[in-house]
């Protein structure tokens, strides 16, 4: 567990304090004005599952439903797992299989977008999981309106921090908008020796944003200005309630930050000043704790923090803010600012630690022999507006996998963008490691496991990973889901 760091310090000392670099964020509509913390944080349920041995079985029915995520707005027409908005937690152990039946009650059409009616044929991917081919929710294999699909996860993996959502083609940002995502939790029973907050004080927090009509329906638009930014809310809200308020206990909490959102990145704080605890990325545990009074993450990236309010009194307020517009500065204000807040109440009896050491690491072999891959990430103007492209080429379901890749092999994958925009990007399957970001070379542990790296504007990246467990063909795209929709994504096959 003791490493040399120096390589890793220094590669931060150089690197742009905001590595994910800076597009355009303005909202691509406006809401009505909502004011911040008047509703408490609605936390989904966990759902209990049917027992047969080992194997965790779950049958979750997508549906539209009513969800009420502000006291001053109407209630709000959603799609969501089991009629939630987000939908309901699910609890997996680390060994013990999950089988989730998936069933389709939503609409059998819906409008795109704009005018056009299309129809509705979800597909349930699960982010962050080692699966099958079969069971990845790869959108040729999308539900049928009154049909269901069997999902089977077999969570050999370690202990992280998941999701599930809606993977239809060329529909994923408007169902996912609407509220087609849930949190999907692995334990590891390794973990419990570790002593970290757990129970009621072990929170998963999905950060979205939206933008609402008077009415309190979702305002969803593709229009020229979307397809090339990516649908941006003016309103956040965590586990679907607009800036809620979180009453604590004075102790240490761990917490699951997701952003689910479209294509939103966020930079937060504590303006209390003090640091989160970060503990885990996207692929479980870092190998130990980092101090840090700003998380950045992009979409569908997660930060798993642990924050201790044992040094404040109560009736303490602390606000947790999204610093978009001066990273890093201690007073950030504006619009998108507020995030939620944490009411400290009193005192309780804490047990738990932050130990110094969270997780073993080894850094994957790299050699001379180990192949390099290359993608460009580009855009292309048509008569129907900007559509997005991975080596010259947007998503068809047709199309034979952009590249094979040998059961086993350990490959470097670069990513070149010649665009402005950041773009987030999501390999299935696999957890990988970053080695470069615009050619300054990093420490991998300090980043931790990923399944989202971040492509900079009109720079490039480089991450490696081993390419296990299964054969078959999988995904990898942009997760700005509208670039994702507008073709920035592409099968990759893994061979015998």
């Amino acid at each position: 567990m003791i490493r040399n760091t120096a390589l890793g310090l220094a590669a931060l000392a150089v690197m742009p304090r905001r590595v994910l670099a800076q597009m355009d964020m303005g909202s691509s509509g406006t809401s009505p004005a909502l004011a911040a913390f008047q509703d408490p944080l609605r936390i989904p349920p966990v759902l209990t599952p049917v027992l047969r041995g080992k194997t965790q079985f779950y049958t979750i029915t997508m549906r539209a439903a009513l969800a009420k995520v502000h006291r001053d707005l109407p209630t709000t027409i959603i799609w969501g797992f089991d009629g939630l908005y987000p939908g309901p937690t699910i609890r997996a152990t680390k060994g013990h299989p999950v089988v989730i039946r998936h069933v389709s009650r939503l609409p059998d059409t819906h409008q795109d977008g704009g005018s056009e009616m299309t129809m509705m044929y979800p597909a349930v991917h699960l982010h962050g999981a080692h699966v099958a081919p079969q069971d990845d929710g790869h959108p040729r294999e999308a539900l049928p309106p009154g049909t269901f699909r069997d999902y089977h996860y077999p969570n050999q993996q370690r202990g992280a921090t998941l999701l599930y959502h809606d993977h239809s083609h060329g529909q994923t940002g408007m169902h996912v908008y609407h509220g087609l995502a849930g949190t999907y939790l692995i334990d590891d029973p390794e973990e419990q020796s570790l002593g970290l907050p757990q129970g009621d004080y072990d929170i998963p927090l999905m950060i979205q944003d939206r933008i609402f009509n008077s009415d309190g329906s979702f305002n969803y638009m593709l229009d020229s200005n979307t397809r090339e930014t990516g649908m941006l809310g003016d309103t956040i809200l965590v586990n679907g309630v607009v800036m809620p308020y979180f009453k604590v206990a004075r102790r240490k909490y761990r917490f699951r930050i997701i952003n689910a959102s479209n294509a939103r990145s966020y930079y937060l704080q504590l303006n209390s000043g003090a640091p989160f605890v970060q503990i885990g990325s996207d692929g479980g545990l870092l190998p130990k704790p980092m101090a840090k009074t700003l998380v950045e993450l992009a979409p569908f990236q997660r930060a798993d923090v642990v924050i201790d309010f044992s040094a404040y009194a109560a009736g303490t307020r602390i606000i947790v803010k999204n610093c978009e517009s001066c990273v890093g500065c201690p007073d950030c204000s504006g619009p998108l600012t507020s995030v939620m807040r944490f009411d400290v109440d009193a005192a309780a009896t804490d047990d738990s630690v932050v130990p110094d050491c969270l997780s073993s690491w080894e850094d994957l072999p790299i050699d001379a022999q180990t192949v390099t891959r290359q993608f460009i990430l580009n855009r292309q103007t048509t008569a129907n507006g900007t559509i997005w492209t991975i080596n010259g080429q947007t998503f068809d379901m047709n199309n034979p996998p952009l590249v094979q890749v040998k059961h086993g092999d350990v490959e470097r994958w670069k990513f070149v963008n010649l665009t402005g925009h950041r773009h987030p990007v999501h390999i299935h399957l696999i957890q990988f490691q970053v080695l470069d970001i615009n050619g300054v070379p990093q420490d991998p542990s300090v980043h931790g496991w990923k399944d989202v790296l971040v492509a900079p504007p009109n720079g490039q990246i480089t991450v490696a990973a081993r390419f296990k467990g299964y054969t078959g063909k999988y995904l990898f795209h942009c997760h700005n889901l509208e670039h994702e929709d507008l073709g920035m994504m592409a099968d990759y096959e893994i061979i015998p």
